[in-house]
């Protein structure tokens, strides 16, 4: 091997910088360091640190394949890698207290839905400037001091995904704000709250990282609510309050969700309030989730209210239809999982509270179809697999491809033919009446009713749903045929 193992390791990690996203690539390549290389008549050997057997696996199953590639396009040769686990020293200065605590609280501070986020991960030796604008890393200086905040931020939850709408634009705004100057607006605290599965969480951990992957030397922990109660009652239990104490105020954001949880919980609100205190005076950023407004907590002393609602409190409200529909559609492309627009609208029409709830439709089609590897994912394949999810009580629904596909049978035409551009009479009667129908028996706007017919406008819309109406006043062999029309749709749309 002409290249020497370190450097070569060097350059690996830079290729690999390329390859992979700042904040996946901070979170499990940048810590692993090269412990020995052997070089083998068959073929030389990288033995690389890991922190555990879970950082171990996560590099080898997500990024095993690009190392290899980065090595033999480097080397010229094909070399093996082996992991060691290797634990990360901390100074006396900074009392490693997460560590202490039993393993079920430290998992309690990641989200529920997502255990297997990599929540026991920590803080490395802060790196150089050139190291975080993507510059050789081979300018960073090796330090042994580490923190003991875990960062628990779950990657998948950015702003890239997070779906902007009338419903959360101040949230997401304010939240996009914070991210950029943490500590330095008026929004500090930054309060979001919110009915369950509405996006809060997505949302604190969206700023969370958004600060680490532009300020990677910033300490940010997520935590819920109870997970920190957990921590208060284990340091009571050791007799390390001071331990405690030190360790929180070392951080530089705090995100804490369900605050709501501290409702009569007196002795951990009076600890809650003095570490609020400390971080808020000295500029560091507090971020909090709850399931409603502040002025609606119960329980909770007023000095603490009145604290939470210092900065900036910004609720998200349920989503409406379109926004239920691209948050399906995006999820869905996430996975690359095809689905028809008949099946989001379905599943977009029947859950209309929830966000986590539409995922979890999108996320139990995708099981079940590599299970029915065979079967398409058409209207019917999709009302048997989400009977759990969509109350089995409501009729099947039509979405707008359905009623134009019903109308232009109906009128004996191709259901092509009513999204086109074509003018003549036939097929333009066929076109409003099923305008006239998605108007009735959807919640669509009338811009997505437009979208689904050859992305006409809202001002085409109405004046189709007036000009059937005006017919059916008029002509009485039209209404005739409408009704049919209206009946074969009936027996497929919920009753209201």
């Amino acid at each position: 091997m002409e290249v020497a193992p370190e450097r070569l390791w060097q350059q690996c990690k830079k290729a690999l910088a390329d390859r992979i996203p700042t904040q996946p690539y901070n979170t499990w390549i940048r810590p692993v360091e090269l412990l020995e290389f052997s070089e083998s008549a068959d073929s030389p050997t990288l033995t690389l640190s890991v922190r555990d057997n879970f950082h171990k696996d996560w590099i080898d199953r997500h990024y095993g394949h690009l190392l290899k590639e980065a090595i033999e396009e480097i080397s010229g040769d094909k070399a093996g890698v082996k992991y060691q686990i290797v634990k990360s020293k901390v100074t006396k200065q900074e009392p490693d207290l997460f560590s202490q605590l039993p393993e079920s609280s430290a998992e309690s501070t990641a989200p529920d839905e997502h255990k297997a986020a990599p929540s026991q991960e920590r803080f490395g030796s802060k790196p150089s400037r050139s190291n975080v604008n993507g510059n050789s890393p081979l300018t960073v200086r090796r330090e042994t001091v580490s923190s003991p905040i875990p960062r628990t931020l779950n990657p998948r939850y950015t702003f890239d995904s997070f779906i902007e709408a009338d419903c959360n634009r101040l949230a997401r705004s304010a939240g996009i704000a914070v991210a950029n100057r943490p500590g330095e607006t008026s929004f500090n605290p930054y309060l979001i709250y919110g009915k369950v599965g509405l996006g809060k969480t997505h949302l604190a951990h969206a700023i969370g990282n958004h600060i680490v992957e532009n300020n990677p030397s910033l300490r940010v922990l997520y935590m819920t609510s109870e997970a920190f109660t957990n921590f208060f009652v284990h340091a009571i239990k050791q007799n390390t309050l001071t331990e405690f104490t030190q360790t929180f105020r070392l951080i530089d954001v705090l995100i804490v969700d369900d605050i709501q949880f501290f409702g009569g919980k007196e002795k951990t609100q009076e600890q809650f309030f003095h570490l609020f205190n400390d971080l808020h005076q000295r500029g560091k950023q507090i971020i909090l989730c709850a399931d409603r407004s502040p002025a609606e907590i119960a329980g909770i002393e007023e000095r603490l209210l009145s604290r939470f609602r210092w900065g900036l409190s910004a609720d998200v409200q349920p989503p409406d239809l379109e926004t239920r529909i691209a948050i399906l559609h995006n999820h869905a492309q996430r996975y690359g999982l095809m689905l028809s627009e008949d099946v989001i609208d379905f599943i977009a029409y029947n859950v209309k509270d929830n966000i986590r709830i539409l995922e979890g439709a999108i996320n139990r089609l995708l099981a079940i179809k590599q299970i029915s590897k065979n079967r398409p994912i058409d209207l019917a394949f999709v009302q048997e697999a989400l009977h759990e999810i969509i109350d089995t009580r409501m009729r099947k629904t039509v979405s707008a491809d359905g009623i134009r596909d019903i109308v232009a049978e109906s009128f004996d035409l191709d259901p092509d033919l009513l999204i086109g551009k074509s003018r003549k009479r036939p097929i333009v009667d066929a076109r409003q009446v099923a305008m006239f129908f998605c108007k009735q028996l959807t919640q669509l706007s009338l811009e997505a009713i437009g979208r689904r017919f050859g992305g006409r406008d809202h001002s085409t819309v109405i004046h189709a749903c007036r000009a059937v109406q005006a017919r059916i006043d008029t002509d009485p062999g039209f209404q005739v045929q409408v009704e049919l029309i209206g009946q074969r749709l009936q027996t497929r749309v919920p009753s209201v």
